[in-house]
């Protein structure tokens, strides 16, 4: 019954506040506020990814589930991490910049030939290009979705229907992830994203690699965006540029395939050594303490056990059996994974609508955008 009352908590959450999302957006793009752009951006911005996407996900799981915030933060992943796990995150963040750069160019070229014209966005004269605009768009672009977006998807969807199997949680967070940027141009790259970040939270059991991967990437994105603007007096500020040009320079097409195919292969390998790294020293380091830490007891036990009283070695013993016993030491790879293997659970007729309607909802609008440019 209790899992059975997380996933219906998980869907139901998520429905809710997908539907919200919607009817905001829909708000947006049809009434005038008598605001300047930036104090729009930054209000929605807050009702959205910190009223919505954060406090929504865990207060509304919280009721649902009848269980107190604290244990809610702590079933989403909100589990500190070491320093070096934290500059592994950010390093592949910035391959998941690079990686969405090629995957977005790539597909943003298939769609185009399908009749997809997407608006460019031209600079307005007086738009503001300061240094403090960049902090104030960092903050709305990347600090709070990476906050938000990551509580709704990682930490409710993600933990919510491990229930019905770790792969296809990671596969359904990732697809509504895509789904809820709720426009056809980042759907693709959005829901590789999510995929990447999906497994980076399971890897490390904490949702703050993927708060920082999703922060790394956002913050790139941004950046480059005004180091263009202010004619790349910035560092690196034709990067993008650089990027590519070296991918869809002068050449065949079987140079350009050759040269796209060995980009890719580097960036996937890359975060894949990343991952094995990150692995290392999250799961694998804390099941190695644990390791140490019985050892430690056992030999204690040796050496004192003549002088022992028979109550006090019958109760460390028991503290012993009961480590054991939680996490089901069998083989050290068993402890390491222990928490991913398949659970089957048989959703409900009520947790099946809910996904279906998220599915279905996220990918009427996601579509729309591509046929009538809405929202």
């Amino acid at each position: 019954m209790k899992k059975k009352s997380i996933l219906n908590s998980s869907l139901i959450t998520y429905f809710v506040m997908l539907m919200l999302f919607v009817l905001l957006r829909l708000f947006i793009s049809m009434v005038s506020l008598p605001l300047s752009d930036t104090a729009t951006d930054v209000i929605f911005t807050l009702i959205i990814q910190g009223g919505l996407m954060f406090c929504l996900s865990i207060f509304m799981f919280s009721a649902l589930a009848r269980q107190k915030t604290s244990i809610t933060f702590k079933q989403f992943g909100y589990n500190k991490i070491g320093f070096l796990p934290i500059i592994l995150c950010v390093v592949i963040g910035i391959a998941c910049y690079i990686l969405n750069t090629f995957v977005a160019s790539f597909f943003s070229s298939i769609i185009s030939l399908l009749g997809y014209e997407r608006v460019p966005s031209v600079p307005s004269s007086t738009a503001d290009y300061s240094f403090l605009a960049f902090l104030l768009q960092v903050f709305i672009v990347a600090i709070l979705p990476a906050i938000g977006e990551e509580t709704a998807h990682r930490g409710l969807l993600l933990h919510g229907m491990s229930k019905l199997g770790i792969m296809k949680a990671l596969l359904f967070s990732s697809l509504l992830f895509g789904l809820m940027h709720m426009n056809v141009n980042q759907f693709f790259y959005a829901t590789i994203l999510g995929f990447i970040i999906g497994v980076a939270v399971i890897i490390s059991k904490s949702i703050w690699p993927g708060i920082i991967i999703h922060f790394m990437n956002n913050y790139l994105s941004t950046y480059f965006s005004f180091a263009m603007q202010n004619g790349n007096r910035w560092p690196l500020g034709n990067f993008t540029e650089w990027l590519s040009s070296m991918l869809y320079g002068d050449g065949s097409i079987f140079s350009l395939f050759i040269r796209s195919v060995l980009f890719m292969a580097l960036i996937l390998g890359l975060i894949v050594f990343l991952f094995v790294r990150l692995l290392r020293h999250t799961r694998i380091k804390k099941v190695e303490n644990m390791l140490h830490d019985i050892s430690s007891i056992n030999g204690e036990l040796d050496g004192e056990a003549d002088g022992v009283k028979n109550g006090e070695l019958s109760y460390n013993m028991n503290s012993i059996n009961k480590i054991m016993g939680e996490y089901n030491i069998k083989s050290v790879g068993h402890m390491i994974f222990t928490d991913l293997e398949e659970m089957y659970h048989k959703p409900s007729i009520l947790e099946q609508a809910c996904l279906i309607s998220c599915i279905v909802l996220g990918s009427f609008v996601t579509i729309s955008t591509f046929i009538w440019g809405v929202l």
